[in-house]
């Protein structure tokens, strides 16, 4: 795997990000892993909050999310956002959407449709991106701990090879999310299958490295390990950059987007 760390962070137009290299060089595609610098909104939501879903003012958001399609060069009505529902729902585009502010109840999307921009909003789940070089497809994901306990990863890339993808053209980048020194998860919902990618403290707690395991279900389908970058920074370490559920509770949510160009 291709470890990912501050040294590419980058900023665009007073937007802080971060990017697979790897993928930017393609020069069809454009995509960034966001923090929660470069907004206008207020503790507890500051400032780049970009979802109306947790208590923030309208007007702020709407301000974040023009921020953001300015500074990357598209408009506010091409980025495609998901009601997420925690779920492995996934969402094929093959038509141009068009949209309210989060009607879509998906945790992941597919598309080959240039200039349609595809959002994760996250605040310790992880933004996954697929990249297929040769068909020129993508996939955004949002995988949370429901979502990977579903297999959502597994099921959006058996999604992508029905529309003549191989896993071997594959570039795939797991954005921030929260690491296994600050995950930790109750013991009924523990699967079994969970345990070499976890750390047993007893009385019913384990440390997840929910990371880990979405990698191991990519290279179960045959992924190789170099195809594989993460950002590897935990979320709730790092609250000066991102948005945490688990640090904050009441919080805003970061966003990560890909989209083709041409």
């Amino acid at each position: 795997m291709n470890v990912l760390n501050r040294t590419h962070q980058k900023s665009k137009n007073g937007i802080p990000y971060f990017e697979n290299p790897e993928i930017e060089k393609l020069g069809w595609v454009i995509h960034g892993f966001l923090t929660r610098q470069g907004g206008v909104s207020l503790p507890p939501y500051d400032s780049l909050n970009v979802s109306f879903s947790n208590g923030d003012q309208k007007g702020n958001v709407f301000l974040n999310r023009g921020r953001i399609t300015s500074a990357f060069g598209f408009e506010p009505n091409q980025l495609v956002l998901l009601k997420q529902m925690q779920l492995d729902g996934i969402l094929i585009l093959k038509d141009p959407v068009d949209q309210n502010p989060d009607p879509l109840k998906y945790d992941a999307m597919i598309t080959n449709i240039p200039r349609h921009f595809l959002g994760i909003q996250t605040a310790d789940c992880i933004p996954i991106f697929m990249v297929d070089q040769r068909k020129r497809l993508i996939t955004a994901i949002h995988a949370g701990r429901q979502g990977t306990a579903l297999g959502i990863t597994k099921k959006a890339l058996t999604k992508m090879k029905e529309w003549g993808c191989s896993e071997d053209d594959l570039l795939i980048t797991l954005g921030p999310s929260i690491g296994p020194c600050c995950y930790e998860i109750d013991e009924k919902v523990f699967l079994k299958e969970w345990e070499p990618f976890s750390i047993h403290k007893g009385m019913g707690k384990w440390m997840l490295d929910l990371a880990r395991i979405n990698i191991a279900q990519l290279k179960e389908v045959g992924v190789k390990e170099g195809q594989i970058f993460q950002v590897d920074l935990c979320t709730r370490c790092h609250r000066d950059l991102f948005f945490s559920y688990r640090g904050e509770a009441q919080t805003g949510r970061q966003l990560s987007f890909i989209g083709i160009l041409k």
